[in-house]
Order: C-alpha cells, then structure tokens, then sequence
C-alpha cells in the first residue's frame, strides 16, 4: 500500500506540471487567436490521463488505504476528526470535482465551436481545476499535511 500512496503522491507533480502546461496552451491559443493545434490537443489529453489514473490509484487508496474505509477505528466519527474528515471526504470530493473540470476542458477540443471559444473554456475549466485541486493538496504546514516528496 506504500507504493501506492508513493505513486499517488508522485503523481500530483506530474498532474500540477501537465495542468499548468495546459492551462499556459489554452491562455496563449485564447490570446494569440491561433487555430486549436495537435499539440495542444496532445498535452490536454495527458493531463486528462494523469488526472484519471491518479484518481483511480486514490480510489484504490479511499477504500483499502491507511486512512481508508476499511480501516476506520471502532468509535470514530469521520466528521469530528479532522485526519479521516479530510481524507475521506474534503480530499476525494474536491478531487473528483476538479477531474471532472479537467475533463470538460478536455472535451473542449472536441466541440464544433471556434477554437477561440474553445481556448476560453478549457482555459477556465483547467483554472478552476487547478484552484480545487491546490486546495485539496495536503500540504505539509497544514495539520493534516504530508511530505512534499515522499519516501517508501
């Protein structure tokens, strides 16, 4: 289960780099008024990618983790503690909601609308995504935090 927690953890970086990249192409193409590239599509799709696995890997985690479903002590009330509040229910929804935003933004390339509209909407859909998903990071200094780069 560590490897995975690892895994999951490694991912986010890759998830973070892949979304800014996204959100840098759709910020450029929505300014420079350029005609939606393979490019682009490309890297939107990997940050799809990414963002998919890491939350089936987190699935995986939110069920037979540590601090998963089937490891919830006798007599604690998930609400009332802030660890099993957060991982459990604040981390997982707010995870969920920003992949779905990465997915639509995604999607964007596929509509048959001009690619500034395009460029617009992936844009904001991948800032909204990365803005929840900023939040729903558990960062170090924050009580419920976890290493920036983890180690088995």
């Amino acid at each position: 289960m560590n490897f995975l927690v690892l895994l999951h953890s490694y991912l986010r970086w890759i998830l973070l780099i892949l979304l800014l990249a996204s959100i840098f192409k759709a910020l450029s193409g929505m300014n420079g008024k350029k005609a939606l590239t393979a490019g682009d599509k490309k890297i939107w799709l990997f940050t799809m990618i990414t963002a998919h696995t890491t939350l089936l890997i987190g699935l995986i985690l939110l069920f037979v983790g540590r601090i998963g479903f089937t490891n919830i002590p006798e007599g604690v009330s998930v609400m009332k503690d802030a660890t099993y509040r957060f991982y459990l229910v604040e981390h997982p929804l707010m995870m969920l909601i920003a992949i779905v935003f990465i997915t639509i933004g995604r999607g964007q390339a596929k509509k048959a609308i001009p690619d500034a509209v395009k460029y617009k909407k992936a844009f904001w859909f991948f800032v909204l995504a990365l803005i929840l998903i900023l939040a729903a990071i558990p960062w170090p200094a924050r009580e419920i935090g976890r290493p920036l780069f983890p180690s088995l």
